[in-house]
Protein backbone atom coordinates (compact mmCIF):
# COMPACT_ATOMS: atom_id res chain seq x y z
CA UNK A 1 0.00 0.00 0.00
CA UNK A 2 0.69 3.26 -0.83
CA UNK A 3 0.80 4.79 2.44
CA UNK A 4 2.95 2.13 4.26
CA UNK A 5 5.82 3.46 1.97
CA UNK A 6 5.36 6.90 3.34
CA UNK A 7 7.52 6.47 6.22
CA UNK A 8 8.90 3.37 8.37
CA UNK A 9 8.04 2.35 12.01
CA UNK A 10 11.86 3.26 13.10
CA UNK A 11 12.13 6.92 11.63
CA UNK A 12 8.36 7.61 12.55
CA UNK A 13 9.82 7.01 16.27
CA UNK A 14 12.90 8.43 15.58
CA UNK A 15 11.19 11.97 13.50
CA UNK A 16 7.51 12.79 15.07
CA UNK A 17 7.61 16.07 12.78
CA UNK A 18 7.51 13.32 10.08
CA UNK A 19 4.31 11.63 11.78
CA UNK A 20 2.71 14.48 12.36
CA UNK A 21 2.86 16.06 9.10
CA UNK A 22 1.19 12.30 7.63
CA UNK A 23 -1.16 13.09 9.73
CA UNK A 24 -2.41 15.80 8.80
CA UNK A 25 -1.92 14.38 4.94
CA UNK A 26 -4.02 11.02 5.60
CA UNK A 27 -7.50 13.75 7.63
CA UNK A 28 -6.98 16.20 4.23
CA UNK A 29 -7.45 13.14 2.29
CA UNK A 30 -10.32 11.59 3.99
CA UNK A 31 -12.14 14.93 3.86
CA UNK A 32 -11.07 15.31 0.04
CA UNK A 33 -12.97 11.82 -0.18
CA UNK A 34 -15.91 12.42 1.81
CA UNK A 35 -16.86 16.07 0.31
CA UNK A 36 -15.79 15.25 -3.63
CA UNK A 37 -16.25 11.38 -4.53
CA UNK A 38 -19.16 10.67 -2.14
CA UNK A 39 -20.82 13.82 -1.79
CA UNK A 40 -21.20 13.63 1.72
CA UNK A 41 -23.49 10.56 1.08
CA UNK A 42 -21.78 8.44 4.06
CA UNK A 43 -21.63 9.20 7.97
CA UNK A 44 -17.94 9.82 9.33
CA UNK A 45 -16.77 8.98 5.62
CA UNK A 46 -13.53 11.37 7.03
CA UNK A 47 -13.28 9.31 9.81
CA UNK A 48 -12.92 5.78 8.47
CA UNK A 49 -10.41 6.90 5.55
CA UNK A 50 -8.15 8.57 8.09
CA UNK A 51 -8.37 5.64 10.12
CA UNK A 52 -7.64 3.34 7.54
CA UNK A 53 -4.52 5.04 6.43
CA UNK A 54 -3.27 5.42 9.77
CA UNK A 55 -3.63 1.78 10.80
CA UNK A 56 -0.78 0.41 8.91
CA UNK A 57 2.03 2.74 10.55
CA UNK A 58 0.38 2.24 13.44
CA UNK A 59 0.36 -1.21 13.31
CA UNK A 60 4.20 -1.36 12.51
CA UNK A 61 4.99 0.43 15.62
CA UNK A 62 2.97 -1.91 17.47
CA UNK A 63 5.27 -4.57 16.32
CA UNK A 64 8.05 -2.99 16.90
CA UNK A 65 7.17 -2.07 20.79
CA UNK A 66 6.14 -5.56 21.21
CA UNK A 67 10.01 -6.78 19.77
CA UNK A 68 11.85 -3.93 22.57
CA UNK A 69 9.13 -5.76 25.18
CA UNK A 70 10.49 -9.09 24.25
CA UNK A 71 13.98 -8.41 24.06
CA UNK A 72 14.73 -5.59 26.74
CA UNK A 73 15.65 -6.68 30.07
CA UNK A 74 15.98 -3.94 32.01
CA UNK A 75 12.27 -1.90 32.61
CA UNK A 76 13.99 1.61 32.83
CA UNK A 77 15.02 1.28 29.30
CA UNK A 78 12.22 -0.15 28.15
CA UNK A 79 9.97 2.62 29.34
CA UNK A 80 12.28 5.12 28.00
CA UNK A 81 11.96 3.36 24.43
CA UNK A 82 8.21 3.18 24.48
CA UNK A 83 8.17 6.70 25.46
CA UNK A 84 9.38 7.62 21.27
CA UNK A 85 6.25 5.38 20.25
CA UNK A 86 4.23 7.46 22.51
CA UNK A 87 5.40 11.06 21.25
CA UNK A 88 4.70 9.37 17.25
CA UNK A 89 1.18 8.71 18.08
CA UNK A 90 0.62 12.59 19.90
CA UNK A 91 2.12 13.24 16.47
CA UNK A 92 0.23 11.46 14.72
CA UNK A 93 -3.07 12.80 16.46
CA UNK A 94 -2.31 16.68 16.38
CA UNK A 95 -1.34 16.26 13.14
CA UNK A 96 -5.45 15.11 12.00
CA UNK A 97 -6.63 17.32 14.36
CA UNK A 98 -5.41 20.34 12.87
CA UNK A 99 -6.02 18.99 9.63
CA UNK A 100 -9.24 18.40 10.82
CA UNK A 101 -9.88 21.68 12.15
CA UNK A 102 -8.26 23.62 9.37
CA UNK A 103 -10.67 22.28 6.95
CA UNK A 104 -13.51 22.50 9.11
CA UNK A 105 -13.04 26.69 9.46
CA UNK A 106 -12.08 26.96 5.79
CA UNK A 107 -14.82 24.87 3.94
CA UNK A 108 -18.59 26.25 4.01
CA UNK A 109 -20.17 26.01 7.04
CA UNK A 110 -22.50 23.65 5.38
CA UNK A 111 -19.56 21.13 4.04
CA UNK A 112 -18.57 21.78 7.75
CA UNK A 113 -21.63 20.48 9.35
CA UNK A 114 -22.27 17.87 6.91
CA UNK A 115 -18.81 16.61 7.54
CA UNK A 116 -18.82 16.71 11.35
CA UNK A 117 -22.08 16.47 12.17
CA UNK A 118 -22.16 13.48 14.55
CA UNK A 119 -19.19 15.28 16.11
CA UNK A 120 -21.35 18.20 16.59
CA UNK A 121 -23.95 16.21 17.84
CA UNK A 122 -21.85 14.82 20.63
CA UNK A 123 -19.92 17.91 21.50
CA UNK A 124 -23.75 19.13 22.22
CA UNK A 125 -24.37 16.30 24.22
CA UNK A 126 -21.74 16.69 26.50
CA UNK A 127 -22.59 20.29 26.97
CA UNK A 128 -25.63 19.46 28.49
CA UNK A 129 -23.83 16.90 31.46
CA UNK A 130 -20.63 19.67 31.74
CA UNK A 131 -22.59 22.90 32.22
CA UNK A 132 -20.07 26.51 31.69
CA UNK A 133 -16.47 26.35 32.26
CA UNK A 134 -16.44 26.65 35.77
CA UNK A 135 -14.46 25.15 39.33
CA UNK A 136 -17.02 22.18 40.28
CA UNK A 137 -15.66 18.95 41.84
CA UNK A 138 -18.79 17.33 40.35
CA UNK A 139 -17.00 17.30 37.02
CA UNK A 140 -14.67 15.90 37.72
CA UNK A 141 -16.33 12.34 38.48
CA UNK A 142 -18.17 12.76 35.39
CA UNK A 143 -14.95 13.23 33.46
CA UNK A 144 -13.13 10.44 35.31
CA UNK A 145 -15.82 8.00 34.46
CA UNK A 146 -16.35 9.13 30.41
CA UNK A 147 -12.58 9.07 29.84
CA UNK A 148 -11.84 5.76 31.35
CA UNK A 149 -14.66 4.56 29.00
CA UNK A 150 -12.75 5.96 26.50
CA UNK A 151 -9.50 4.41 28.03
CA UNK A 152 -10.84 0.97 28.22
CA UNK A 153 -12.07 1.04 24.80
CA UNK A 154 -8.70 1.89 23.65
CA UNK A 155 -7.15 -0.92 25.32
CA UNK A 156 -9.68 -3.73 24.05
CA UNK A 157 -10.22 -2.47 20.64
CA UNK A 158 -6.33 -2.63 19.96
CA UNK A 159 -5.91 -6.10 21.95
CA UNK A 160 -8.62 -7.44 19.05
CA UNK A 161 -7.98 -5.22 16.25
CA UNK A 162 -4.27 -5.04 16.73
CA UNK A 163 -4.10 -0.78 16.07
CA UNK A 164 -8.05 -0.38 16.80
CA UNK A 165 -7.21 2.19 19.78
CA UNK A 166 -6.70 4.93 16.33
CA UNK A 167 -10.16 4.83 15.91
CA UNK A 168 -11.03 6.35 18.81
CA UNK A 169 -7.97 9.08 19.19
CA UNK A 170 -9.25 10.10 15.29
CA UNK A 171 -12.98 10.44 16.75
CA UNK A 172 -11.85 12.59 19.69
CA UNK A 173 -9.47 14.71 17.39
CA UNK A 174 -12.96 15.20 15.12
CA UNK A 175 -14.39 15.90 18.02
CA UNK A 176 -11.48 19.12 18.86
CA UNK A 177 -11.61 19.95 15.68
CA UNK A 178 -15.52 20.85 16.20
CA UNK A 179 -14.89 22.64 19.31
CA UNK A 180 -11.78 24.47 18.27
CA UNK A 181 -13.58 25.74 15.02
CA UNK A 182 -17.01 27.02 17.32
CA UNK A 183 -14.67 29.14 19.38
CA UNK A 184 -12.83 30.25 16.53
CA UNK A 185 -15.56 31.58 14.32
CA UNK A 186 -17.49 33.18 17.46
CA UNK A 187 -14.36 35.00 18.58
CA UNK A 188 -14.21 36.15 14.50
CA UNK A 189 -17.68 37.40 14.66
CA UNK A 190 -16.83 39.53 17.89
CA UNK A 191 -14.43 41.50 15.54
CA UNK A 192 -16.19 41.37 12.20
CA UNK A 193 -15.88 45.04 11.82
CA UNK A 194 -12.37 45.00 12.16
CA UNK A 195 -9.54 45.33 9.06
CA UNK A 196 -8.00 42.48 7.45
CA UNK A 197 -5.26 41.81 9.90
CA UNK A 198 -7.85 42.20 12.95
CA UNK A 199 -9.29 39.49 11.53
CA UNK A 200 -6.02 37.13 10.90
CA UNK A 201 -4.89 38.01 14.39
CA UNK A 202 -8.14 37.10 16.01
CA UNK A 203 -8.11 34.13 13.85
CA UNK A 204 -5.30 32.73 15.30
CA UNK A 205 -4.99 34.22 18.55
CA UNK A 206 -8.24 32.72 19.31
CA UNK A 207 -7.24 29.06 17.30
CA UNK A 208 -4.10 29.10 19.81
CA UNK A 209 -6.27 30.22 22.99
CA UNK A 210 -8.65 27.16 21.72
CA UNK A 211 -6.04 24.24 21.20
CA UNK A 212 -4.17 25.24 23.95
CA UNK A 213 -6.63 25.53 26.20
CA UNK A 214 -7.88 21.98 25.64
CA UNK A 215 -4.17 20.74 25.56
CA UNK A 216 -3.27 21.54 28.81
CA UNK A 217 -5.54 18.87 29.88
CA UNK A 218 -5.64 16.81 26.62
CA UNK A 219 -2.00 16.13 26.53
CA UNK A 220 -2.85 13.64 29.74
CA UNK A 221 -5.52 12.11 28.14
CA UNK A 222 -4.37 11.03 24.77
CA UNK A 223 -1.07 9.87 26.17
CA UNK A 224 -3.21 8.22 28.27
CA UNK A 225 -5.21 6.82 25.60
CA UNK A 226 -2.60 5.84 23.53
CA UNK A 227 -0.83 4.07 26.24
CA UNK A 228 -3.77 1.93 26.70
CA UNK A 229 -4.04 1.30 22.87
CA UNK A 230 -0.29 0.42 23.00
CA UNK A 231 -0.32 -1.84 26.00
CA UNK A 232 -3.20 -4.10 24.22
CA UNK A 233 -1.58 -3.84 20.86
CA UNK A 234 1.50 -4.80 22.24
CA UNK A 235 -0.03 -7.68 24.12
CA UNK A 236 -2.08 -9.02 20.71
CA UNK A 237 0.60 -8.94 18.53
CA UNK A 238 2.58 -11.04 21.19
CA UNK A 239 -0.84 -13.43 20.91
CA UNK A 240 -0.49 -13.69 17.00
CA UNK A 241 3.49 -14.25 17.03
CA UNK A 242 3.03 -17.06 19.56
CA UNK A 243 5.19 -15.29 22.20
CA UNK A 244 2.86 -15.40 25.02
CA UNK A 245 1.56 -19.06 24.59
CA UNK A 246 3.24 -22.12 23.61
CA UNK A 247 2.10 -25.26 21.84
CA UNK A 248 -0.09 -26.04 24.71
CA UNK A 249 -1.47 -23.07 25.14
CA UNK A 250 0.35 -22.40 28.62
CA UNK A 251 2.20 -19.23 29.05
CA UNK A 252 5.63 -18.84 27.76
CA UNK A 253 7.57 -17.82 30.81
CA UNK A 254 10.18 -16.39 29.16
CA UNK A 255 7.83 -13.55 27.54
CA UNK A 256 6.40 -13.34 30.80
CA UNK A 257 7.87 -9.42 31.02
CA UNK A 258 5.81 -8.74 27.74
CA UNK A 259 2.42 -9.21 29.92
CA UNK A 260 4.92 -6.92 33.06
CA UNK A 261 5.23 -4.23 30.26
CA UNK A 262 1.74 -4.06 29.52
CA UNK A 263 0.33 -3.94 33.10
CA UNK A 264 2.94 -1.04 33.25
CA UNK A 265 1.66 0.89 30.36
CA UNK A 266 -1.96 0.49 31.72
CA UNK A 267 -0.93 2.14 35.47
CA UNK A 268 0.97 4.74 33.46
CA UNK A 269 -2.67 5.52 31.25
CA UNK A 270 -4.93 5.63 34.23
CA UNK A 271 -2.13 7.56 36.84
CA UNK A 272 -2.22 10.17 33.18
CA UNK A 273 -5.59 10.49 33.10
CA UNK A 274 -6.75 10.79 36.52
CA UNK A 275 -4.14 13.68 36.20
CA UNK A 276 -5.68 15.14 33.09
CA UNK A 277 -8.81 15.28 34.66
CA UNK A 278 -7.79 16.74 37.52
CA UNK A 279 -6.69 19.07 35.36
CA UNK A 280 -9.24 19.82 33.43
CA UNK A 281 -11.46 20.52 36.40
CA UNK A 282 -9.27 22.18 38.35
CA UNK A 283 -6.55 24.27 36.56
CA UNK A 284 -8.69 24.41 32.57
CA UNK A 285 -11.72 26.71 33.84
CA UNK A 286 -9.28 28.68 36.09
CA UNK A 287 -6.61 29.71 33.41
CA UNK A 288 -8.66 29.57 30.26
Amino acid sequence: MVFESLIREDNAEKHPWHVFLIGMLYATIGVVFHIWLFKGSIDNLSIFITVFASIPLMYKIIILEEKKAKNTHEERNLLKEHKKALIAFIALFIGICIAFTFWNLVLPQEYGKEIFRSQINDVDSVREIINGRIVDPGNFLALMGNNFRVLLFSFLFSFFFGAGAIFILTWNASILAVVIGAYVRQSISAVSGASGFGIIASFLGSFSYGFFGYMTHGIFEIASYFLAGLAGGVVSVAVIRHDLFNKELKINKNYGRILKDSLWLLLFAILFLILGAFVETFVSPVVF
